[in-house]
């Protein structure tokens, strides 16, 4: 039988026992490297003043999915970042520590040493539309993004008859100019309640130099291949640049996909580079927010040039 007294001995022993147990655990080994990715981030300056308060919520190892176009890549980490705001944003990093993706809330303009954004662009979203057959079908990446390109230009009064319809009706009109496929969403990129719609970089470059022309705006429209000083050149002489690339889908970052965005940053972090982009499938908590991916995801640009 134990008396109360000594009861009371005990659990003070248990406790004093236990404490510096508690004081030394650490932290697990993704969590640690979260936080070094966090702290890259704040100083190549893309953590910006309302978000001073961020920190790592939340990381779990991602098994990834093949899809009819992305073949099954190596497992990755996945970190859900907060604020005293609410959600702020996320990370995503390979196992051997390279950082691959990552956003953060509110950040639409950078100008550091390391990095650079242009502020802007229109953040124009996917919306369903209808298929030939009545069924609900995505607008699409390729003209979605397109439409943003357009918008951006025409809020500039030497570009102003470039523009004048609302968003999606801009989104229309580009997407009448292409060929369009009809994909059904076999994976569940859009939960399974429109088909997707896909297009070619090269059929947009002709569709907005097309409308450019119709409209009577001076641009030029070409083609290229993924160059770094190429894209930050563009980017200096504020010119946004459309781009087709490779990424995870956030919501479900398990699957990848062929993407078609606008890119508007470029940026240097711990010695590896990202681009920046206005994503049109993916709708941050404050809507225009950056998205950042590697730059070996990058593919094709589609370069929009004002003539004067």
């Amino acid at each position: 039988m134990i008396l109360p007294a000594m009861r009371t001995i005990l659990r003070a022993s248990l406790f004093v026992i236990a404490a510096p147990l508690l004081v030394c655990a650490e932290p697990k080994r993704e969590v640690v490297q979260a936080e070094s990715h966090l702290s890259a981030l704040r100083s190549a300056g893309l953590v910006h003043k309302a978000l001073e308060s961020v920190e790592v919520a939340k990381v779990r190892r991602v098994e990834t999915q093949p899809t009819r176009w992305v073949r099954q890549e190596p497992p990755f980490w996945w970190a859900e970042l907060r604020s005293s705001n609410g959600s702020a944003g996320y990370l995503a990093w390979m196992e051997n520590g390279r950082l691959i993706d990552f956003s953060l809330e509110g950040l639409r303009e950078v100008i550091s040493p390391q990095a650079f954004a242009l502020a802007g662009v229109p953040p124009i979203q996917q919306f369903p539309m209808k298929a030939p057959d009545g069924s609900a079908v995505a607008s699409g990446c390729v003209p979605t993004a397109g439409a943003s390109l357009i918008a951006f230009w025409s809020a500039r009064p030497s570009a102003a008859a470039w523009g004048g319809l609302e968003a999606q009706d801009l989104v229309r009109r580009l997407r009448r100019r292409m060929r369009m496929e009809v994909i059904p969403d076999l994976e569940g990129y859009a939960d399974g309640k429109m088909s997707l719609a896909g297009a070619f970089p090269d059929d947009l470059a002709k569709a907005i130099q097309a409308d450019a022309d119709e409209r009577g705006v001076d641009f030029d429209v070409a083609l290229s291949g993924y160059d770094r000083q190429l894209l930050g050149a563009e980017l200096s002489a504020g010119r946004p640049v459309l781009i087709s690339c490779v990424v995870l889908l956030p919501r479900k970052p398990e699957l990848s996909w062929g993407h078609q965005v606008v890119a508007v940053g470029r940026a240097e972090v711990g010695g590896d580079h990202y681009v920046g982009v206005i994503d049109n499938f993916f709708n941050p908590r404050i809507s225009g927010s950056i998205r950042w991916i590697a730059e070996d995801r990058v593919g094709q640009l589609v370069l929009v040039r004002p003539r004067r």
